[in-house]
């Protein structure tokens, strides 16, 4: 996996890993620290990317995640979080045994390492932070800062906020394939994308909240990934892809109180890229509180997504063209994603001889399936306390 599709795999599958960590204001001295195991499982027979035409796209991870924040005093805290991924994979090229789950001296490693330090200030009308993260792959190092601020205005009633994320990539790519013994990585080639956010929320009443944004990611460099190949007159060649990609997102999010125990959240993001990719998606999210005395809840949801090709998409090419893919995530489909999620407030507890507040512990199951042949579902279990 090279790091755009990280990105977007870690905002679109694994929602429930941040949501909730770190929401709330801890008092001074205090710190909270929240673990998140990930058990994800994808499966398709369909990838025409795949080198040894199988179309086999599986794989499992293992993601254990850990988050850690400690509140300096009122105003400002500090926050860290470091993340594992473990995969074993029916292929990611295949070529001549030295790739996949069981490669010889040429790709050994599959897993990925990755850490963000940062801080986070809140006084009065405005909240402001940055970070500096780490990433580590087989096939890929990045080295990305990022930065946050936000002013409330009208008694805190509205909010404007702003972010941006740089990347500064070093990729590693097969750039000849033929024939696949002779097939050498091509290590150290560039990649930088920018990142920016746009949002604005506005209380309308005492049961409902609106919020827009808009989001724009420019990519450069080299974009194409070490998974991916194209088949041209039954010959299998390398990826070949522009080197920039600009991205946009429009969204819109509306949440709705029900009841005093309960709440609806509808939001719709339209996207759109200089590749010729566009897509909608619509999210419908019930929660529920079991347990007012707790604050246990429970979360349903749905989430649909219908994608356009990008212009350089094709199973197989009769040609040779300027750029070319057969990645399944760049085709177009229709897919449909199903979870739910129940938090449990344990309460304070001893362990071990140390006292812990606010101990919650959580659990999620979600299930996707695309009609292009991706699936893929995950379990996840969470364990938060304060100290």
């Amino acid at each position: 996996m090279d790091v755009i599709k990280k990105i977007l795999y870690i905002t679109s599958a694994f929602l429930y890993c941040v949501k909730g960590v770190f929401a709330e204001t801890l008092e001074a001295g205090k710190s909270k620290f929240k673990t998140v195991f990930n058990f994800y499982h994808q499966n398709s027979n369909d990838g025409a990317q795949v080198y040894d035409n199988s179309g086999r796209e599986e794989a499992n991870v293992v993601e254990p995640m850990f988050f850690f924040q400690h509140q300096v005093d009122e105003y400002t805290n500090v926050n860290a979080q470091f993340v594992l991924d473990f995969w074993t994979a029916a292929s990611d090229t295949k070529l001549d045994a030295q790739t996949g789950a069981s490669g010889g001296e040429g790709i050994k490693g599959q897993n990925r390492v990755s850490g963000r330090l940062g801080v986070q200030r809140e006084k009065g009308d405005w909240s402001y932070g940055g970070g500096i993260g780490y990433s580590s792959e087989y096939d890929y190092r990045s080295l990305n800062g990022s930065f946050n601020v936000a002013k409330s205005f009208a008694q805190k009633n509205f909010t404007l906020g702003f972010g941006i994320q740089y990347y500064m990539d070093e990729v590693d790519l097969f750039t000849d394939l033929t024939p696949p013994a002779d097939a050498n990585i091509t290590t150290g080639l560039d990649r930088t994308i920018l990142a920016t956010s746009l949002t604005a929320t506005q209380l309308l009443t005492t049961r409902d909240i609106i919020q827009f944004g808009i989001n724009y990611i420019k990519a450069s460099d080299y974009l194409e990934s070490t998974a991916s190949s194209v088949l041209i007159s039954g010959i299998r060649e390398a990826e070949q892809l522009p080197d920039s990609r600009d991205r946009y997102a429009l969204s819109t999010k509306w949440v709705h109180g029900l009841s005093d125990t309960s709440s609806l959240h509808t939001s719709y993001r339209y996207y759109f890229d200089d590749w010729k990719v566009k897509a909608h998606t619509v999210k419908l999210a019930y929660y529920l509180e079991v347990n007012e005395e707790d604050e246990d809840y429970v979360e349903l949801f749905f989430r649909g997504h219908q994608q356009d090709k990008a212009e350089y998409f094709a199973k197989s090419f009769s040609s040779s063209r300027e750029f070319m893919t057969s990645d399944s995530d760049l085709d177009e489909f229709i897919s449909g994603e199903v979870g739910v999620y129940y938090s449990n407030n344990v309460g304070d507890k001893n362990w071990f001889g140390f006292n812990f507040e606010n101990v919650e512990w959580g659990n999620g199951i979600v299930m996707f399936n695309r009609d292009n042949g991706m699936r893929y579902s995950y379990i996840q279990t969470s364990l938060g306390v304060q100290f």
